[in-house]
């Protein structure tokens, strides 16, 4: 799994704060698509998870944004429309002790991708980082609207970082808010990356399995300042891009 200091410490304020941040900061890198996609946050007191009010694209988020709901579905806290996926969230969250913070979104790339019956390859850094750590939910079923669908989604998942859902988007997840959204970023960055090799007509290959290690988001969990870096990258770019709205 993706490592980085947790998030402990921060009131919940705080929290859904940088949460609010994380969705524009997926915006700015391929996840934006209407007012689809969402967010989510394990609630420190276990109450739940805070998730993104529905109707607003990523973009668009502010920490007022987020209502309370528990593992079932029933509203606790804030104001606004449940998202009707609320269970990729409730039922990832209650299989999952170790996630604090889930991601699902539509990028373009990773949303054809997921449409190929192959296996994701390392092209690019972001693919050699991923490797052994993206799951495959060949159900071309739609939305997640039932918490069946959500257990079967998350015994997908088991206990990697991303899945990939066939015709659908991509859910990544970690043990902080960092962690989920570099996952994702990772996963469209790599899928675009294989697709264009493919698409190239030119021979192309990925790196020797020798290479390669299993679970290969864990190499970047033993470093992290690489990770608080990148992080912080991302921060900037946000911060430069809204000062000059």
């Amino acid at each position: 799994m993706w490592g980085l200091e947790e998030e402990t410490g921060l009131r919940i304020e705080e929290q859904v704060g940088e949460l609010a941040r994380a969705h524009r900061i997926l915006a700015l890198n391929g996840h934006a698509n209407m007012s689809l996609g969402h967010m989510s946050l394990r609630d420190p007191d276990g109450r739940g998870f805070w998730l993104k009010r529905s109707g607003l694209g990523f973009e668009e988020v502010t920490p007022d944004d987020f209502v309370l709901f528990d593992f079932d579905g029933a509203h606790l806290a804030g104001s606004g429309k449940r998202h009707s996926e609320w269970p990729i969230h409730a039922e990832i969250f209650r299989s999952r002790p170790d996630v604090a913070v889930i991601v699902h979104s539509h990028p373009l790339h990773a949303t054809a991708f997921s449409a190929c019956d192959a296996p994701l390859k390392g092209v690019c850094q972001e693919g050699v980082i991923l490797h052994g750590d993206v799951a495959y939910y060949r159900h071309a079923r739609g939305l997640i609207r039932t918490q069946d669908q959500g257990r079967e989604l998350a015994r997908t998942l088991g206990s990697k970082a991303a899945v990939l859902m066939k015709n659908h988007g991509v859910t990544t997840c970690g043990p902080t808010i960092a962690a989920a959204t570099l996952a994702a970023i990772f996963v469209e960055r790599a899928c675009d990356a294989h697709l264009l090799a493919a698409a190239s007509q030119l021979p192309w290959s990925g790196p020797a399995e020798e290479d390669l290690v299993e679970g290969g988001a864990a190499r970047l969990a033993l470093n992290a300042n690489i990770v608080g870096d990148l992080w912080s990258y991302f921060a900037r770019q946000l911060d430069r891009h809204e000062r000059d709205l």
